[in-house]
């Protein structure tokens, strides 16, 4: 493909206003109206129509007949120049039953005055160059006739041309829009023959491009000679799968009919070795060679030239075709079979073609194109480009858009763009040139488009000529744009590029252009996904899904260790911008699990804890889940705290915006479904949107990325809040880094963040204004709040009835980290947070006033530091929400008004399962446990002083005891009643006794001890199985998690590809430790042969005595060495 050009323009004035109107567009399409039929060519050439090809398309009248369009050359990604608008009438060359016109393939050549070579561009997203055939009611265009020149002072008798070798077969990444060719890995020569009659011994130009991870000796011969000899240093970054090797040396041809050519590799067993493509550029004698010729002359340039053609008859025709449109026919002279014609200097290189009209191929028919007229769309604040198979839902999702926010939204179907944007060649460009149209259109920022939603899947591999992609059914997915960089970290898929639109960065980087829209995606494949994910976006908007969690934020951290050197930097970036959030924003509850605040298994190499603490506050309920540090496409971080597995079984129903700082997480071109997409695409659960990432990413850069997401989520633009493609569109125009350019935004872009729109204020504490000095909240205390709900201008909602949702938290603790992983004498690392709970409840508000009242639990801090509160409401008729806090209080000293009570909590109901459990019942190995409490008082779930935790003791087993202060809510109704559920991980076969401990706030307790039985069949349990690393390349090892230590087991592992087929398996007996995984390691070999590069699965069966298999399985990911 390609070389990459880099060419420094030095511009004294920019002419960008010129083009930033709506001149450049026609008013309406050309396709609007009459008959159209669409045809196909494979590559540049002349092509025939003749009558009879004429009539199977419907069309009688071969003088109107006319041929429009540009074919297949990638479009110009720089707008600042003039490109084509619409579809242009070809001027075509007509006989008496047919006629000729000159077609564009996909590929480009261009002479590059610098390098003096000629340079290939294939397109990166079409095989096929396009044009359009109808019937006009006037004459078709027809070529003129160029006079030929008088005064030729040279005569050109050869002409420069130029042969190719390239095979487009592999992504070395499965990134970037370069495919590379033929392996050296273990062929390390291979031998080419490229016939080139009529080569003459002038000197020519060889043009090599090779990649390797190696630094062995790349050579190139011709002919016998060696003309290039070179390598390439080994990449030091992991993620810079190879390096290319690009050189151009001359070189003088023998005279002859072919030239071969030997491409050497001198060391097997390197990584990525491969042929990119050799390029040959000679002189040949200028004769007719084949049903038509290309020729040009670089000599020619600035001359009066005469072109002497060999081997013409009468009938030959001469066209140049410099200008695609508008080809001309040039006036010939023939004595005998020497055809000759002459120009006038100038000082562009011009392109000709010599053309025997009986022996020319007719193009293909694709067919019939129904009419329609992009160009005559009124402004529009949305589109959404979806393939035909998704219009439907698509048009539910813009129809809720139009109700709903009042947009003027568009669904487009690709093809459509395509046919007035780039001369129906699916080009990715077009969807850019689309959007600008509108952009350059807009007479103010009101009438500006504002969204782009891609209403489908893309690949990597646009045109599938990757073997993985061959049999893949593209037909539902939307094209992507790959940058030219195919090889290193910086290698993106970059949804961003089709809201480039500002004519002022047409010169600029892409981290440097502005992104006029917010554009999200989709990545759905099916009808059946399409269905669900329009549901799940039409739900959210609806907003029925009311509640506190709205209040509730996640912040996830990643933990480090002296071999990655990160140490702490995950948890202090994720700690940034939970303070941010904290200080600017405190009506929001902010949750911190960082895991190196929490124990970790260093047998399985896991946070249990952190897993089961993120597995709770999803199913609670949070706003936004916020995640910095290790990841990949199948889980985040190497501790598998979030897998791919968790995700599709996910069934909570408050959808969060995800926010993932972390590695590839969604990398929705490749072949694989990445798990940031299932957190979308899971029907009912997940997440609603993510800002995202869909390549290798680095945590320093990622920070300024995701706490631009962050404060952009949460300040108000104007008095409103930003869409989510706000912003996106607000962090990138922030930023210049190339990073950036790795992070998308999978969902719709229109959809705000669920937040609630009013606020709340507190007005009194028990009669108390709160406007004066802290107000202490004493241990005991009875404490009234009153307060309000506010419109945005800070005015009482009179009409607002419903529910409040307060949350009181004692004062904030610093808590230490414990160096899990960290053992060296660095300082551990230290945040503050507010652990401690004092009440959470619910009361009424009434014409936008609310009051509620709790006591102040024995067990608090006594600190007499500020404590916070909370605040949450929603009016129960109109849905309308409302939140705020209040923090003018500290939390210390005793009531000297204290109530008696010596009665612990009434456990009024207590069952496992339902309610039809009875004591000794049996159940399953996971019961689901229900506690139904009241106390006059109120419970005590401060879990500030030892011993006074709300607590489920199984067996009296530490092991199996359980905190619940977290799973305890209050019910509405009758004051202190309220209800704990929880689910008991996995139990042991057989009968168990249980204790239920629970306090109220003045340290009275209850205790309830019932017992049940665990029946399942005689095999064991396999609770997981766990691979290590996740993502390996060297070793992986399993480990077994189950319920039978000390046990003789037999184990099984076994290895499977995607498609099912078992790739390894391994067996053996053992008996198992005490309070330990069993393990079983794997050089990712089988048979001697290492596995290749991919995504596997693995299967865990582990069995005893006489019993039956228990299995479990999963996913992992091998790497290339």
């Amino acid at each position: 493909m390609k070389r990459i050009l880099c060419v420094l323009l030095f511009v004294f004035g920019l002419l960008t206003s010129a083009w930033a109107d709506s001149s450049r567009y026609a008013s309406e399409s050309v396709l609007n109206s009459g008959k159209w039929v669409k045809i196909q060519v494979a590559e540049d050439g002349i092509y025939k129509l003749t009558a009879a090809d004429l009539k199977k398309m419907g069309f009688s009248n071969l003088d109107k007949v006319a041929v429009y369009g540009y074919g297949g050359w990638p479009l110009d990604e720089d707008f600042s120049t003039t490109y084509i608008d619409d579809v242009p009438e070809v001027a075509v060359w007509r006989g008496a039953d047919y006629l000729l016109f000159y077609g564009k393939g996909p590929r480009k050549w261009e002479y590059s005055s610098s390098d003096k070579s000629f340079i290939h561009t294939n397109n990166p997203y079409s095989n096929y160059g396009y044009y359009f055939v109808t019937e006009k009611e006037t004459t078709g265009r027809t070529m003129e006739k160029a006079a030929s020149a008088a005064g030729a002072t040279l005569q050109v008798t050869t002409f420069d041309d130029y042969v190719l070798h390239e095979e487009e077969l592999v992504s070395v990444n499965s990134s970037g829009r370069e495919l590379y060719g033929e392996s050296f890995t273990s062929t390390l020569s291979r031998d080419f023959t490229i016939s080139v009659p009529g080569i003459t011994n002038d000197e020519g130009k060889a043009t090599l491009s090779f990649i390797s991870r190696g630094n062995g000796t790349i050579t190139m011969n011709v002919d016998g000679n060696a003309l290039i000899s070179g390598s390439v240093s080994v990449p030091s970054d992991e993620y810079e799968v190879a390096r290319e090797l690009y050189r151009e040396r001359a070189w003088m041809a023998d005279k002859g009919e072919t030239v071969k050519v030997n491409i050497g590799y001198s060391t097997t067993g390197h990584k990525n070795v491969h042929l990119n493509y050799f390029r040959l550029q000679m002189k040949r004698q200028l004769k007719v060679y084949d049903n038509y010729t290309f020729f040009r002359s670089l000599s020619a340039r600035g001359n009066a030239s005469r072109f002497v053609i060999q081997g013409a008859d009468a009938s030959t025709l001469v066209f140049d075709v410099t200008d695609g449109v508008n080809p001309q026919q040039m006036e010939t002279s023939l004595n005998g079979t020497e055809l000759s014609f002459s120009i006038p200097a100038s000082a562009s290189l011009r392109e000709f073609v010599v053309v025997k009209p009986s022996q020319i191929k007719a193009p293909v028919t694709v067919g019939e194109v129904a009419n329609q007229n992009l160009h005559a769309l009124p402004q529009q604040d949305m589109i959404i480009i979806a393939q035909p198979n998704f219009t439907t839902q698509a048009e539910r999702l813009a129809e809720a858009h139009r109700t709903k926010d009042n947009l003027t939204v568009r669904v487009v179907t690709p093809e459509s763009i395509y046919n007035e944007f780039s001369s129906g060649t699916p080009d990715a460009t077009a969807y850019r040139r689309f959007m600008k149209m509108f952009y350059d259109r807009k007479t103010s920022e009101a009438d500006a488009p504002k969204y782009l939603l891609l209403f489908g899947d893309g690949s990597f591999d646009n045109r599938k000529l990757t073997s993985a992609w061959k049999s893949v059914d593209m037909s539902n997915m939307l094209l992507t744009y790959q940058t030219e960089n195919s090889l290193s970290s910086q290698s993106y898929v970059i949804d961003d590029y089709f809201g480039f639109l500002d004519d002022a960065d047409n010169k600029k980087s892409l981290q440097n252009k502005k992104l006029c829209l917010g554009i999200g995606r989709f990545p759905i494949r099916t009808v059946e996904q399409a269905t669900q994910m329009v549901d799940k976006v039409i739900s959210y908007m609806e907003n029925k899904n009311t509640g506190s969690w709205k209040n509730n934020l996640c912040f996830m951290a990643d933990d480090g260790s002296n071999t990655d050197g990160f140490m702490t930097e995950h948890m202090e970036f994720a700690d940034q911008l939970a303070g941010y959030v904290e200080s600017e924003h405190p009506e929001f509850l902010v949750n911190k699990l960082y895991y190196d605040a929490y124990k970790k298994d260093m047998t399985a190499g896991t946070y249990p804890d952190v897993r089961s603490g993120l597995q709770k506050l999803l199913k609670d309920g949070l706003l936004l889940f916020n995640y910095t540090g290790h990841g990949g496409t199948t889980a985040l971080s190497d501790e598998k705290v979030l897998t791919q597995t968790d995700i599709n079984q996910f069934t909570y129903t408050h959808l969060p915006v995800w926010v993932t700082a972390t590695c590839d997480f969604t990398r929705f071109d490749d072949l694989n479904t990445s798990a940031g997409e299932d957190v979308f695409l899971n029907k009912s659960s997940g997440g609603i949107a993510l800002f995202t990432t869909v390549r290798v990413a680095y945590s320093r850069p990622n920070f300024p990325i995701n706490d631009n997401v962050i404060r952009n989520l949460f300040e108000r633009n104007n008095g409103r809040r930003r869409t989510l493609g706000e912003v996106m569109q607000a962090t990138k125009n922030t930023l210049s880094s190339v990073y950036k350019l790795g992070f998308c935004l999978i969902g719709d872009p229109a959809v705000k963040m669920a937040y609630p729109e009013f606020g709340m204020k507190v007005t009194t504490v028990n009669g108390q204004s709160v406007d004066g000095n802290s107000i202490s909240f004493k241990a005991l205390e009875k404490i009234t709040v009153e307060g309000e709900v506010l419109d945005v201008s800070g005015q009482l909602v009179t009409d607002f009835t419903g529910i409040v949702n307060p949350t009181v938290k004692d004062s904030k603790v610093t808590v230490t980290c414990l160096k899990n992983s960290n053992k060296d004498d660095s300082p551990a690392f230290t945040f503050t947070d507010y652990p401690n709970t004092i009440f959470i409840g619910n009361d009424s508000v009434r014409n936008g006033k609310f009051s509620f009242t709790f006591t102040v639990p024995k067990d608090i801090s006594y600190s007499n530091l500020q404590g916070k509160m909370n605040l949450y409401a929603v009016d129960t008729e109109s849905g309308n929400e409302a939140q705020g806090n209040f923090d003018n209080f500290i939390v210390g000293g005793t009531s000297d008004t204290a109530e008696t009570d010596t009665i612990g909590p009434e456990i009024r109901a207590l069952y496992l399962n339902d309610t039809t459990f009875v004591d000794g019942g049996q159940v399953n190995t996971t019961p689901y446990f229900v506690a139904e409490l009241w106390d006059k008082s109120g419970v005590n779930i401060t879990g500030s002083s030892v011993g006074h935790d709300m607590m489920l003791v199984i067996d009296e087993s530490t092991v199996l005891s359980y905190n619940l202060n977290s799973y305890y809510e209050l019910l509405p109704g009758e004051d202190g009643t309220g209800i704990v559920k929880f689910p008991i991980p996995a139990l042991e076969p057989g009968k168990h006794t249980a204790e239920f401990w629970v306090w109220d706030i003045l340290n009275n307790s209850t205790v309830r001890t019932f017992t049940f039985e665990v029946v399942e069949g005689l095999k064991p349990f396999l609770f997981d199985v766990i691979a290590t690393p996740g993502i390996a390349r060297e070793q992986v090892t399993f480990h077994l998690m189950h319920n039978r230590p000390e046990s003789r087991m037999r184990v099984g592992i076994m290895v499977y590809d995607l498609a099912g087929r078992q790739l390894w398996k391994h067996e053996e007996s053992g008996t198992s430790g005490l309070f330990e995984n069993y393990t079983v390691s794997w050089d990712l070999t089988s048979g001697g042969v290492r596995m290749r590069p991919g995504v596997y699965i693995y299967r865990a069966a582990i069995s005893t005595d006489n019993s039956k298999d228990a299995t479990k399985a999963r996913k992992f990911i091998i790497l290339g060495e």
